[in-house]
């Protein structure tokens, strides 16, 4: 199954290394809180932060228990909602809706709060 379509790169933070495929047709809510579809508490960095006893408020506090959702909407548009108060920005530019018709052509980059980026690409 080798079906070529839309996924997130984690590329800084808690997300970096990991990889997101996303589902046609279905959303995904990316946030701190453990009830997320992507969680950052579910992240191997923030796993080994916290055996290590790093203090993780630093680290997270400006990204929400529920901060984006993002949506594979049809074959050729992905809509990113902010669902904070610190901010989504994509492509340097804070959000509040914002759809995506090019994924295909080209790859974007999704910021939560101060320090977690995503990058949106195709497959």
């Amino acid at each position: 199954m080798n079906a070529q379509g839309p996924v997130l790169v984690g590329v800084k933070g808690m997300v970096e290394g990991e990889t997101y495929p996303l589902e046609y047709g279905k959303s995904v809510v990316i946030g701190r809180s453990r009830e997320c579809d992507i969680s950052l508490q579910k992240c191997p960095r923030w796993r080994e932060a916290e055996e290590a006893g790093q203090s993780l408020d630093g680290l997270s506090k400006t990204v929400s228990r529920k901060h984006v959702k993002i949506s594979y909407v049809n074959a050729n548009s992905i809509e990113i909602e902010d669902l904070s108060s610190n901010g989504t920005f994509v492509d340097g530019h804070r959000i509040d809706r914002f759809v995506v018709s090019d994924a295909k052509q080209k790859a974007h980059q999704i910021q939560l709060g101060a320090g977690e980026i995503l990058r949106l690409e195709w497959r």
